[in-house]
């Protein structure tokens, strides 16, 4: 079995190659990358995306997945940034949720990675069936923008009735 290490235990701090190798000395076989700006900017590809991209090719260790981004800021949504979800019934937010999903999808242009792990609604989020609905057309969208990249992408359950097997239409007694 692969051990995988993911870089958010460092998620406060800017991601680079000293922390890399720290996780790597750490036993690190394959690596998550936690996509918050504040970490690793994946909207910056010409300088810390390439930075961290000449590491993977020099290290020889894989990056596994990425961790698909929960805010769209710099500060981990402390100064009040509405979270990226891919659940919220209003359109326009979805789109700017995918639109933000899809920029850190886009590092797998200079890192190659198999998956994106992605959340279904935020935290202590209760079932609704638009919600599920806006979550499902969402991920098919994400889904496809990924493909062509070689990425698929990984459903986290969190703790909300969203992303419980138990809440979905699929399993819920009729």
């Amino acid at each position: 079995m692969q051990q995988a290490m993911s870089t958010y235990v460092y998620v406060k701090q800017r991601l680079h190659p000293g922390l890399l190798d720290g996780l790597v000395r750490g036993g690190a076989q394959a690596i998550e990358i936690f996509a918050a700006r504040q970490h690793l900017d994946y909207a910056n590809r010409k300088q810390h995306v390439r930075e961290i991209a000449d590491w993977f090719r020099t290290s020889g260790v894989p990056l596994n997945s990425v961790h698909s981004p929960m805010y769209a800021d710099y500060e981990f949504g402390r100064m009040g940034a509405q979270p990226v979800n891919i659940a919220t019934t209003d359109r326009g937010r979805r789109v700017e949720a995918m639109d933000e999903i899809k920029r850190a999808l886009e590092v797998a242009e200079q890192i190659p990675f198999r998956f994106l792990v992605q959340h279904m609604g935020t935290s202590g989020e209760e079932f609704d069936d638009r919600k599920f609905e806006a979550a499902m057309t969402s991920v098919e969208h994400l889904r496809a923008f990924a493909k062509p990249l070689g990425v698929n992408l990984l459903l986290e359950n969190i703790p909300n009735e969203l992303s419980s097997t138990w809440a979905t239409p699929i399993w819920r007694a009729a």
